[in-house]
C-alpha cells in the first residue's frame, strides 16, 4: 500500500526532531477554517462510532463558555485492537500534534489524554513526551508565539471497558465511578466538570493532524466517496502475518486483507468466521468477505467496521466456547448502570454455559429477545453492542448450534 498518512518512515518520537508542521500551519488559520477543513475532508471517528469529526468540532466552537476541554481517548478496550498503542508508542508527537489542534479549533486551553491502565508503555512514552512538550513551550503559554495557550494531563484507565464510552471516560476523570450518562446533554454541550467537551480517538487526532498538514484535498483524493482517507486496521486471530495494516478504503477486499497482507491461516487450518470490528460487531462467513473494506461495504453486509480489529478464526474452534468467552467478558465488564444490559448479559452467559448439546428454538428466540432489549434500553454504545457476536454466531451456525429438529423458529 503506497498511499499512507502514518506508517512511515520518519522520526515522530524525538521532540527535537518534529517540527509540528501542522500545528504551526492551524495556527497560522481562523479557528472556523481549520473546522471547515476537517469538516471538508469528511474525516469520521475512528473509535468505533465513526461521528463526523468536523461535525463534532463545530458544535463544540459554538457553544458560549468560559471554560472548554479536549479529550483524548486512548483506553482501547475492545478485544483485538491495538493501533492506538502503536501511535502512542511510535507517533506521540503526531498525536499531541492532532491534540493541540483540536484544541485550538474548538477553544479549549486544557485537556486530558486517558490512556488504558495496562499500557505501561505508551504511558511512559507519553508521559514524557507532556513533560518534554511543556520544557519546550508546545504545552503552555503562547504557544508557537500563537497567543494559544494550552495544558494537557495524562490520566491513567483503571481497566475498565466501559470507559471506552466517552461519557463513562469523563466520569472516570472527574474521580466518578466509570459508567455512561444520560445523553443528551451531550459532552459538547456539557461535558467534563459541566463544560463543553470534545472527546476524540487517538487516531481520529492523528488523522487531523495530517489532513491539516497536507490538506483536506489530498485527503479526498484517497478511499471511496463515503470512506475517505485510510485506516489503521489490526489483524490477529489464526493468521500467519497479524499485525497493524495501513490501508486505503475500497482498495482491498476483506479476503485479500486476510490472504495478502495476513499471510492466510496458519497451520493448514480452514476458515470458520471474521470478526471484522472488534467484538462487537457480527461475523461473516467465508463467503461474505469478497467485499471491499468501507464503511459503507460492512455495513450493507450486515456488520460493521467498528474499531478497525479484524479478527480471523479459524475451523478448530469451539462455537459454544468462543460465545461463552465473549458473553464472559460482557457480563464482567458492564458497568451495571442499565438492568437490561447488566442482567442480560448475566443470563446469556449462564444460558451458554450449560449449552454444550445445542439450543432448543424456544432458547434461540429467548436470546434473540434478550439481546433486543439490551439494544433498546442500553444508555451507551458498548452495551448497545454487546449481543452482535452471539446473535451473529447464532444465526449463521444454525445447523450447528441448534438441536436437531428444532431449528426453524418464528420471529
Amino acid at each position: 500500500m503506497e498511499e499512507t498518512l502514518f506508517l512511515k518512515r520518519e522520526e515522530v518520537k524525538d521532540i527535537n526532531n518534529y517540527d509540528f508542521p501542522a500545528l504551526k500551519k492551524a495556527l497560522k488559520m481562523k479557528q472556523e477554517d481549520v473546522i471547515v477543513e476537517v469538516k471538508r475532508s469528511t474525516l469520521k471517528g475512528r473509535g468505533g462510532a465513526g461521528f463526523p469529526t468536523g461535525l463534532k468540532w463545530e458544535l463544540a466552537f459554538k457553544e458560549a463558555a468560559d471554560k472548554k476541554y479536549l479529550i483524548c481517548n486512548g483506553d482501547e478496550g475492545e478485544p483485538g485492537t491495538f493501533k492506538d498503542r502503536y501511535l502512542l508508542e511510535e507517533s506521540p508527537l503526531k498525536v499531541l500534534e492532532g491534540i493541540l489542534i483540536a484544541a485550538y479549533a474548538i477553544g479549549a486551553d486544557e485537556g486530558y489524554i486517558y490512556i488504558r491502565g495496562e499500557y505501561a508503555k505508551p504511558i511512559r512514552v507519553f508521559s514524557r513526551v507532556i513533560e518534554e512538550a511543556r520544557e519546550k513551550g508546545i504545552l503552555g503559554e503562547n504557544i508557537f508565539g500563537s497567543g494559544f495557550n494550552f495544558d494537557l494531563y495524562l490520566v491513567k484507565g483503571a481497566g475498565a471497558y466501559v470507559c471506552g464510552d466517552e461519557t463513562s471516560l469523563i466520569n472516570s476523570i472527574e474521580g466518578k465511578r466509570g459508567r455512561s450518562r444520560i445523553k443528551p446533554p451531550y459532552p459538547v454541550e456539557k461535558g467534563l466538570f459541566d463544560k463543553p467537551t470534545v472527546v476524540n480517538n487517538v487516531e481520529t487526532l492523528a488523522s487531523a493532524a495530517e489532513i491539516i498538514n497536507q490538506g483536506a484535498d489530498r485527503y479526498l483524493s484517497l478511499g471511496t466517496e463515503k470512506s475517505r482517507g485510510t485506516k489503521l486496521v489490526c489483524l490477529s486471530g489464526d493468521i500467519r502475518n497479524p499485525g497493524i495494516y495501513e490501508l486505503e478504503f475500497g482498495q482491498a477486499t476483506l479476503r485479500e486483507i486476510i490472504d495478502d497482507f495476513g499471510g492466510g491461516l496458519k497451520n493448514g487450518s480452514g476458515l470458520k468466521f471474521v470478526v471484522p470490528g472488534g467484538i462487537s460487531t457480527s461475523i461473516l462467513l467465508e463467503d461474505e468477505l469478497d467485499i471491499p473494506y468501507t464503511y459503507e461495504d460492512l455495513d450493507a453486509a450486515g456488520s460493521s467496521l467498528g474499531s478497525g480489529a479484524v479478527i480471523v478464526v479459524g475451523e478448530d474452534h469451539d462455537l459454544i466456547d468462543l460465545m461463552l468467552n465473549v458473553s464472559r467478558f460482557f457480563m464482567d465488564e458492564t458497568c451495571g448502570t442499565c438492568f437490561p444490559c447488566r442482567e442480560g448479559n448475566r443470563q446469556i452467559y449462564h444460558m451458554l454455559k450449560w449449552k454444550k448439546n445445542g439450543f432448543t428454538a424456544k432458547e434461540r428466540q429467548l436470546i434473540k429477545d434478550i439481546g433486543k432489549t439490551i439494544h433498546l434500553a442500553a444508555r451507551c454504545g458498548l452495551g448497545q453492542t454487546s449481543l452482535n457476536f452471539i446473535s451473529s454466531v447464532l444465526d449463521k451456525f444454525e445447523d450447528e448450534l441448534m438441536v436437531r429438529g428444532d431449528i426453524n423458529v418464528e420471529g
